[in-house]
């Protein structure tokens, strides 16, 4: 077996720079050489992690908060969460596993993927590696990595910075030769134990034999280290992408206005297509959460005409959808969920189809939902009557009718007027008479007649010979 072991040491510090550079967006690459900024950790008081320009202050892994402020009083400072950053990890997760299935999420900053199984699809391990290494930097994401025939020693030679593919089983073992007894899951008790007798590098570890270690360590030290040599390949549980898409995002800095979340949705759209794009998906309805530090969640959906899986389309409808909304306290948090896909219909990609209206109807349709509300349009429908006075409706788009004749007109007057100008007739006659239950009797000769502008009615005679008109077409 052979396993690569990404270790991606700052998952919340890389996010708050990516959130930062597309919110100040200057044409620069990166936001790193601005300020400083340091993640710190509330349970330790310990800053564990920190970016360029910090350092260049002085500040270092591990130093106190208070420490760090006393170097630089200006220092960003951001809160570690252990679950925010198991999430950012879990989004990575799903970035990778179209590329390779057999993914292991270790803790909340590292993930193991399986590398012998894939080497035949991929050509050989350079191709196989160049596909990864551009999938990870497309997720903008800082990382050690390293690969072995265990996950565990994967994970040591990650710990140690090598940075290299291995090929052979030979470089392997010189590589964890070099690392120090340190970087090993070995518990306190059994590295104190091993340093007392001149213990300190696992090359001198892993040179003892078996027996002797057994007569001193329990069996899951034991376990461990034949894990290390590649003799013992324990199991492991695998990551399975979830069956929908849910994606949270701690902002950088709390936001008053609507207006100034966009760049920050705009991520989590993009992550939503790619999400779409690697399924063969579409959706026509997606959901916003916005939280707050003391305030409710405020919690609403955004529905499209017809599914789509454009950044763009989406993107200009939830616009549009947050652009009155008052927020009542800062927002902390935007959660984007979705639920309900569509399949990709092959029928509907016909390029001699001509969609153009229909899609074009439905993306105004659209539009106008999310401006003004989902129960705010309306449109001409037909009714089930073959009196053109009560065939044409103004109902709710969610309303379905179907035409009860051919020659319906697109607009019905709601009651005819005496015909003045002057027509040409196209089509007819087709006589009516009324139903029963409406109380008055009369029958009616219709006709399709066009105006010398160019404008096609309908109009018809009655029983008094009088011209009438009763709607138009579009």
């Amino acid at each position: 077996m052979l396993w690569t072991y990404i270790y991606c040491y700052q998952l919340t510090l890389d996010n708050h720079q990516q959130n930062s550079t597309d919110e100040h967006s200057s044409g620069k690459a990166d936001t790193d050489t601005t300020y400083p900024v340091c993640v710190y950790c509330g349970n330790t008081n310990r800053i564990i992690q920190l970016n360029h320009a910090a350092q260049k202050i002085g500040i270092e892994v591990g130093h106190g908060l208070a420490q760090a402020a006393a170097l630089c009083p200006y220092i960003h400072i951001i809160p570690f969460n252990k679950d925010n950053e198991t999430q950012l990890l879990k989004q990575l997760a799903h970035r990778l596993y179209p590329l390779a299935s057999d993914i292991v999420l270790d803790s909340h900053n590292g993930l193991a993927i399986r590398l012998d199984n894939l080497v035949q699809y991929y050509g050989g391990h350079n191709a196989l590696w160049k596909t990864l290494a551009r999938e990870l930097s497309l997720a903008k994401v800082h990382y050690h990595f390293a690969n072995a025939w265990t996950i565990e020693a994967a994970k040591v030679l990650a710990f140690h910075q090598t940075n290299a593919y291995f090929h052979s089983h030979e470089q392997i073992k010189q590589a964890l030769a070099k690392c120090s007894l340190s970087l090993t899951a070995l518990s306190d008790k059994v590295k104190t134990s091993l340093k007392r007798v001149g213990i300190t590098r696992i090359k001198q570890l892993l040179d003892m034999p078996v027996h002797e270690l057994g007569k001193r360590f329990d069996n899951n030290t034991i376990t461990y280290l034949t894990t290390l040599r590649g003799e013992v390949f324990p199991k492991a549980t695998l990551f399975r992408p979830s069956s929908y898409f849910n994606n949270a995002m701690a902002l950088p800095f709390d936001i008053e206005n609507t207006q100034h979340l966009v760049p920050f949705i705009k991520q989590q759209l993009e992550q939503l297509a790619h999400y779409l794009r690697a399924r063969n998906l579409h959706t026509s309805s997606i959901h916003v959460a916005f939280h707050f530090r003391e305030a409710p969640i405020m919690c609403f959906p955004v529905c499209s005409a017809l599914p789509q899986s454009s950044i763009e389309s989406w993107l200009s409808l939830l616009t549009l959808k947050i652009e009155p909304i008052v927020l009542p306290e800062p927002v902390i948090s935007v959660t984007l969920k979705c639920n309900e896909f569509d399949d990709m219909d092959s029928e509907s990609s016909d390029f001699f189809h001509n969609r153009f209206n229909e899609i074009a109807q439905k993306q105004l349709i659209g539009r106008l939902n999310a401006k003004l509300g989902d129960n705010s349009t309306y449109q001409p429908q037909a009714a089930d009557s073959h009196q053109f006075e009560f065939m044409t409706v103004a109902e709710r788009n969610t309303a379905h009718y179907s035409y009860a004749s051919d020659i319906t007109p697109t607009f019905t007057f709601e009651t005819p007027k005496p015909l003045t100008q002057q027509t040409q007739i196209c089509f007819g006659p087709v006589r009516l008479s009324n139903e029963w239950w409406r109380g008055s009797s009369y029958k009616r000769d219709y006709f399709i007649a066009q105006t010398s502008h160019g404008v096609r009615m309908l109009i018809f005679k009655d029983e008094s010979s009088q011209w009438w008109a009763q709607g138009i077409y579009c």
